[in-house]
């Protein structure tokens, strides 16, 4: 199964892009920061990132 990063400070939108991905079979993993995804995962382990493109710390 295809690994998914979402880096997104917005809540709401973060969430809404997990459900949706979780409901096409992709496990998916989050964080609310760039430092926060650097302290919490191994970013080469992923499939794919998925990141706002004007996110604080970018």
């Amino acid at each position: 199964m295809p690994h998914i990063l979402i880096v997104e400070d917005e809540t709401i939108i973060r969430s809404a892009l997990r459900r949706l991905l979780e409901r096409n079979q992709y496990e998916v993993s989050e964080a609310g920061s760039v430092q926060e995804a650097q302290e919490r995962f191994s970013i080469p382990s992923f499939d794919l990132i998925v990141s706002d493109l004007r996110l604080p710390g970018a």
